[in-house]
């Protein structure tokens, strides 16, 4: 339970708030719009990219089910505040495939979720003009993937940037930043 809830109530997280037009009368009444039990909130703070509602304890089922449901053109999503400290380990981050010298890794906006296994990726880059067989070595993400190519073949690739890939995506191809 977060620490400044009072006995009997629960503070969730919205992400919705002052960037999408929200403040503390506001918040509350789009919630309900959207299903939300109605006259439940109890207290409701908002900030620039999102909010909390302070909510019975009973009522936060109703709540957290409109998890989903769509305001404008965002995904609602609700969750129970949990305080610094208190929130689960994250997964240990995807080591990236090393650099090899002589070789350019390039970051390419398909992955996984289109369907896509690491030959997928490289048939779709080559349909789109890149140079044929000439993608070495592919890490494979869900939202995107990193293709390693020779330096000499970069440019055959960076073409095909802005291409259209399926019927409504854009082909997306860059040299990789380093963080």
């Amino acid at each position: 339970p977060s620490p400044d809830a009072a006995p009997g109530e629960v503070k969730l997280w919205v992400n919705l708030g002052m960037d999408d037009g929200m403040d503390e009368a506001k918040l509350p009444a789009t919630l309900e719009s959207l299903g939300a039990p109605g006259g439940k909130v109890i207290k409701a703070l908002t900030r620039a990219t999102y909010g909390y509602v302070y909510v019975p304890e009973a009522e936060a089922p109703g709540f957290e089910a409109l998890n989903g449901k769509t305001h404008g053109d965002k995904a609602l999503k609700l969750e129970r505040h949990r305080p610094r400290g208190q929130r689960e380990e994250r997964r240990p981050r995807h080591e990236a495939l090393p650099d090899v010298p002589g070789q350019a890794r390039l970051w390419v906006g398909l992955g996984r979720q289109e369907g896509l296994d690491e030959a997928g990726v490289a048939a779709a880059l080559e349909a789109a003009g890149a140079p044929a067989g000439k993608v070495l070595r592919t890490d494979l993400r869900p939202t995107y993937a990193y293709v390693f190519v020779a330096e000499e073949d970069v440019a055959g690739f960076e073409s095909t940037h802005g291409k259209s890939y399926g019927e409504n995506k854009t082909l997306k191809v860059e040299r990789a930043k380093r963080k």
